[in-house]
């Protein structure tokens, strides 16, 4: 990788991109095998595609935030080193019960070749279920 294209810096625009409602701009920046990890206890799918977690976190929670003010991020801190980066933030707004929602993230990239091979995002999942909605079980297969 070379300055353009560190793991980083890749990690960064993905994330501009899904929090400026632009998924497949973010998208274009993985392989196309890459897989997203959730948490356990998220009450969504363990792994799945990029496209299908980033359509999954839009139905599911993002819609839940209120559609006039949105919710706003900002980032604290992005390292990254060799294939690795981990980009901590945090996302604020305003729910569509009219709640505060404030949330710490810190999502770790792997990125290989230019391109992310591996998104885990790690939250408070209880918060997430108070604030955002009343997520149902996932059966897993």
């Amino acid at each position: 990788m070379n300055a353009t294209t560190n793991s980083k810096e890749i990690a960064l625009r993905f994330l501009q991109a899904f929090w400026d409602g632009e998924p497949a701009r973010g998208i274009e920046r993985c392989a196309e095998d890459a897989q997203w990890t959730f948490q356990k206890s998220l009450r969504s799918p363990r792994y799945a595609s990029v496209p299908d977690a980033i359509d999954w976190l839009n139905s599911a929670l993002v819609s839940e935030f209120d559609p006039d003010s949105g919710y706003s991020v900002e980032v604290h801190n992005a390292i990254g080193e060799g294939e690795e980066a981990a980009v901590e933030y945090t996302a604020r707004g305003k729910t569509r019960r009219g709640e505060v929602y404030e949330n710490n993230y810190l999502v770790r990239f792997t990125v290989r070749d230019g391109r992310i091979v591996s998104v885990r995002p790690y939250f408070d999942t209880h918060y997430v279920h108070q604030r955002l909605t009343a997520l149902q079980p996932v059966t897993e297969e």
